[in-house]
């Protein structure tokens, strides 16, 4: 087997947006198929590359995720690489993204199991509405917006959850339920193509779980320089990411999310970016094995 497409065992199928993928693989003449992560039974020594794609469910088991990657790693190749998967599996990677100078959406991160008041957090970022949500998660994982009339109930979700949870604190960004996110799509180090996703009527998440919607979008060159400035950040290269831009301070891009695990990366919408990706797995399977 070339080629597996990493999924999760509630998909084990693969996304739709996947098989687009898998589908050009094989008209190249390179075996492909899903895989499940969680599979015990799976040879992953057996497979020259495997390609994280769907695994969509590593917030419920971080620590095994991030293991079996390692694990992965250690016998055949891995895209993209362990370490990159240990970091961005846990949001305090947007702390490591703005002290590198990358415009990014402020965001603290409380650790589990301390005591935190939410009320001198916003006095201390003079913050009046924040977002709440877990700091490894996947479509809004605990998400909670919170206003300064709300900070009992916003008080008692931190209380619940941060025993067991890492937890974020976000300032409220209004041009998310205005005009969206704009994710850039980057295949093998560059642009490919971008979406807007936009929220549904008084919703302030814009993941199609919760109403929301996907169009294609043009970018404007400040967001494609700040989506260039995410991925030049990192310390190691990807074969693919997605940055997710919403307007911050004064209307500039900010990174609200910087994907490089399992994005979705909409190539429903870019047959160009499904044939660089193609490009770029058959040229890893020829730099590491030869052909």
């Amino acid at each position: 087997m070339d080629v597996l497409l990493v999924t999760c065992a509630a998909m084990p199928g693969l996304h739709g947006d996947d098989r687009y993928l898998l589908r050009a693989l094989g008209e190249r003449g390179i075996t492909a198929e899903p895989a499940v992560w969680e599979d015990q039974r799976r040879d992953w020594a057996g497979v020259r590359l495997c390609l994280i794609r769907s695994a969509w469910d590593y917030a419920y088991r971080r620590t095994q995720f991030v293991a079996w990657a390692e694990q992965v790693a250690n016998v055949t190749r891995l895209w993209n690489p362990a370490p990159l998967v240990r970091w961005n599996t846990h949001k305090q990677y947007l702390c490591d993204l703005a002290d590198r100078g990358v415009p990014t959406v402020p965001t603290v991160v409380l650790q589990a199991g301390t005591a935190v008041s939410l009320e001198r957090v916003l006095s201390e970022h003079r913050w009046t509405d924040v977002v709440l949500k877990a700091a490894v998660a996947q479509t809004g994982r605990y998400a909670m917006r919170v206003s300064l009339g709300a900070l009992e109930a916003g008080q008692a979700h931190l209380d619940r959850l941060l025993p067991y949870e890492d937890m974020l604190v976000q300032p409220y960004v209004p041009s998310v339920v205005q005009g969206g996110e704009v994710s850039v799509v980057l295949i093998d180090g560059e642009f490919t193509h971008a979406v807007q996703k936009v929220a549904a009527e008084e919703e302030f998440l814009v993941h199609d779980d919760f109403g929301g919607t996907v169009r294609p979008a043009r970018l404007t060159r400040a967001q494609l320089r700040t989506a260039e400035r995410a991925l030049a950040a990192l310390d190691r290269p990807t074969l693919y990411g997605r940055v997710d831009l919403v307007a911050g301070e004064g209307g500039q891009p900010a990174v609200m999310e910087f994907e490089v695990v399992e994005p979705e990366l909409f190539f429903r919408y870019s047959p160009a970016a499904v044939e660089r990706m193609v490009i770029a797995v058959e040229r890893e399977l020829t730099s590491a094995f030869g052909g």
